[in-house]
């Protein structure tokens, strides 16, 4: 059986340093509601479409390639 979760994260284009990691959750619609509720919060109610749900299984290299 294979286990995924999803990644809640926010980052505003252009500024440096402004990736938030915000919760890792067992369902999308968990992720979901958490942006709902950070949704009116200050830094993050200016920049509603910088909310980024990932998507990763567990125990498996996401990132396998291309390093240099």
């Amino acid at each position: 059986m294979t286990t995924v979760v999803y990644l809640l994260e926010h980052t505003v284009k252009g500024l440096e340093d402004s990736t938030k990691m915000l919760g890792i959750y067992s369902k999308r619609e968990e992720a979901e509601n958490a942006i709902n509720f950070l949704s009116n919060k200050p830094g993050f109610r200016d920049s509603l479409d910088d909310f980024l749900i990932d998507e990763y299984e567990i125990d498996k290299i996401c990132w396998s390639s291309g390093f240099g």
